[in-house]
């Protein structure tokens, strides 16, 4: 691929931000909150997909059934095996955030445990590669602007357009609450967000079986509750995210709750949650080079007082995001 069609514009930006915020948003309520044509949206948004840039599904949260759970797995490995390793574990669907970091010597990623028996948590320990392993449960997620996750880089919106963007819109949960939870009849419905997060109403209602109103209200209510989540993996490159790294920050327990709350306020993070271990909150950082990351850690992070340690892992390859395989830089689908 040429390297001009491999970056975007300030517009391509601005709608991968309205995305971030409210993933099935129409392409007209984004075209007016823009001030472009509903046409000029749609196009762009279609050649970014195309093209590998986004991918926007939705998926069933772990923490929403019963006997699962998200833990955040530190591999270490011998000399020249990370890349394998890593690799393999990009196929998993019980996978996601897969990287390597630490000069390579390091895979880091996300995994979804049911029973700790004989899952992951159990078979790699004892695989010939590794040398150290940690394991870390994800206890919380912090929300953080009431947006979902990281936000493209660019042209902030103000209170009336974000508004105006979620008007009517499923409202992300950043954690389950109960009120609604995934049953067997939901699974088509389920089946056809996960191939594309923006499928139209028409296309999930028939692959549901009921009407559009209805699938509609279903999606609104289990997004809402947390029992469905909409995924929205950018290719951060394109949007000239150059620095990534993984923080460990060790918090006093008093100070937990707030200090995570704050720090998922910052823009910098694509994630931060409350997890077990030494290191009691984990948060995922995205700048455009060393030079930003050091700003914010020398700056944003320094003002917290709360925060006793911090270790910081750049992450040099990424092969997986939540629910998409990297490539060269670009977002692509699993295979199967």
């Amino acid at each position: 691929m040429a390297t001009e069609s491999r970056t975007l514009d300030g517009l391509d930006r601005q709608i991968l931000h309205t995305l971030q915020i409210a993933p099935r948003a129409p392409f007209a309520r984004i075209a007016t909150v823009l001030e472009v044509s509903e046409q000029t949206v749609a196009r762009r948004f279609q050649r970014m997909r195309t093209s590998g840039f986004v991918r926007i599904v939705a998926r069933p949260e772990a923490t929403h059934r019963e006997g699962s759970s998200y833990w955040t797995l530190r591999i270490g490995c011998r000399p020249g095996t990370a890349g394998v390793l890593a690799g393999a574990l990009a196929q998993r669907g019980d996978t996601s955030w897969v990287s390597i970091g630490a000069g390579g010597a390091e895979v880091t990623c996300q995994a979804e445990v049911g029973d700790p028996q004989s899952g992951l948590l159990h078979h790699l320990p004892r695989a010939a590669s590794v040398l150290a392993f940690s394991a870390h449960q994800m206890l919380h997620r912090f929300a953080g602007r009431g947006e979902t996750d990281w936000v493209a880089p660019d042209h902030d919106l103000s209170a009336e357009q974000r508004a105006f963007l979620l008007d009517g819109a499923p409202v992300q949960a950043p954690n389950p609450t109960g009120a609604a939870r995934l049953e067997a009849s939901d699974r088509p419905l389920l089946d056809a967000l996960s191939r594309d997060g923006r499928s139209s109403w028409a296309a999930v209602a028939a692959a549901a079986g009921v009407s559009q109103r209805q699938a509609a209200h279903r999606v609104s209510e289990l997004t809402a509750a947390g029992a469905i989540y909409f995924h929205v993996d950018v290719a951060t490159t394109a949007v000239g995210m150059h620095a990534v790294a993984n923080l460990w920050f060790t918090v006093a327990p008093a100070h937990l709750a707030s200090t995570g709350a704050r720090l998922a306020d910052h823009p910098e993070l694509a994630f931060v949650g409350a997890v077990t271990g030494s290191a009691n909150v984990m948060a995922s950082a995205l700048a455009t080079d060393a030079e930003a990351l050091y700003r914010y850690l020398t700056t944003k992070v320094a003002e917290i007082d709360s925060i006793q340690r911090v270790e910081i892992v750049p992450q040099m390859v990424r092969l997986k995001h939540s629910h998409s395989l990297v490539e060269n830089g670009l977002i692509r689908e699993p295979p199967g």
